[in-house]
């Protein structure tokens, strides 16, 4: 009885994996069509690194302008948050987009 069970088990997280996979190609298609008009997801997706890219600067730049040290402080790591959060986002979209 428990080889029974641990047989269903196993075709039952097959099927699983084989309809997330078959949705997951789905929705990379659909993305893919939606953002073609802006050059397809890489060109989206690196337009996007280069935005969080220069908001990282920007703060490091504000940071390296202050004279107060706990202000200039928060400002880098701001930058820090907003390099970190955005490489995130970034590896995720590649990953799911497969990009």
């Amino acid at each position: 009885m428990a080889r029974a069970t641990e047989g269903a088990g196993t075709q039952i997280m097959a099927f699983i994996e084989q309809e997330l996979e078959r949705g997951a190609d789905t929705a990379r298609v659909v993305i893919g069509a939606a953002l073609a008009l802006w050059g397809g997801s890489e060109a989206c997706i690196d337009a996007y690194e280069s935005g969080v890219r220069a908001a990282s600067d920007l703060h490091l730049t504000i940071a390296k302008a202050l004279d107060l040290e706990p202000a200039r402080s928060m400002a880098a790591t701001c930058a820090d948050l907003v390099r970190d959060i955005g490489a995130t986002q970034v590896s995720s979209a590649r990953w799911v987009l497969d990009v």
